[in-house]
């Protein structure tokens, strides 16, 4: 009886460990779209959150800093990824920049309505000229 006991637990245990992993794998090849954020200011950032808006709702709010907690300072990037499970990629979406600032938050503008890919790289810049403004970087 114990040796059947035995059995049927590692049945269970094996069959949730495959599970878990084709789960992990699953999750590991989805394609994010990547929002690139660089210091175009002379002011030093402690922190970035982007608050993206999908139907006047905020959807995600992602928050990025340095591993060490350094300043962001100008010409440094900061990279987003963006998720299904962020986001429906089906709909616009309005990107919303706020950035911490010596301890305060302050709002560098919002994007117009925007489609967001997976796969896809976005660049976007936080410059002042003469207040704080999010905007997308356009290639020459």
């Amino acid at each position: 009886m114990k040796k059947l006991y035995l059995m049927i637990f590692i049945l269970i245990t094996g069959s949730v460990l495959m599970a878990c992993s084709e789960e992990t794998e699953t999750a590991e090849t989805e394609e994010a779209a990547i929002i690139q954020v660089t210091n175009s200011s002379a002011r030093q950032i402690t922190s970035i959150e982007l608050k993206l808006y999908q139907n006047d709702m905020v959807q995600a709010s992602p928050t990025a800093m340095n591993a060490d907690e350094s300043l962001i300072v100008m010409g440094e990037t900061l990279d987003f990824e963006i998720l299904t499970q962020d986001i429906n990629f089906d709909e616009p979406v309005i990107i919303e920049a706020i950035a911490m600032i010596d301890g305060v938050e302050e709002s560098a503008g919002k994007t117009a309505p925007m489609e967001l890919r997976p796969g896809e790289n976005y660049r976007f810049e936080l410059a002042r000229d003469p207040e704080m403004q999010f905007r997308e970087v356009q290639e020459n």
